[in-house]
């Protein structure tokens, strides 16, 4: 039989190891996941949803990436997309030609893209809600 008084002291160490790593992982994981509208200071906050969203999505995400393609890009830029505050998109919900337009140009001018592809993904959720926290244009 072993003797349990040294597999303790080890299987502690060992517990603690663990847990150790999973605590260190699990906030490497959490950097991963977008900041919500909550915490991009209050100025879009249509919801905290941040879905992926391409041409033909509809609703409050669509609304909360117009309003933070506005915020990033549109007012610091002279744009055409639409007849929103500083020529930007209409904050409408619907995900149109006007908003895959600002999308690549966004995707293109401010992540570096070369072959933007208009849709918003994490990527670009992050990217948005990064613009929008740092409260500077790209």
């Amino acid at each position: 039989m072993a003797d349990r008084s040294l597999t303790q002291p080890l299987r502690r160490r060992l517990i603690a190891a663990v847990v150790g790593v999973l605590a260190v992982g699990g906030a490497t994981m959490v950097t991963a996941v977008p900041a919500h509208a909550e915490d991009i200071g209050g100025f879009c906050m249509y919801t905290n949803s941040q879905p992926q969203l391409y041409v033909g999505s509809q609703g409050d995400a669509v609304r909360q990436a117009q309003c933070e393609l506005n915020f990033a890009y549109a007012y610091g830029h002279s744009t055409n997309y639409g007849n929103g505050s500083y020529n930007g998109l209409t904050e409408d919900g619907d995900f149109g030609q006007n908003t895959e337009a600002a999308v690549k140009n966004f995707q293109i001018h401010c992540m570096g893209a070369t072959n933007p592809n208009g849709i918003i993904g994490p990527n670009t959720w992050n990217a948005l809600n990064n613009q929008v926290l740092t409260g500077s244009f790209c």
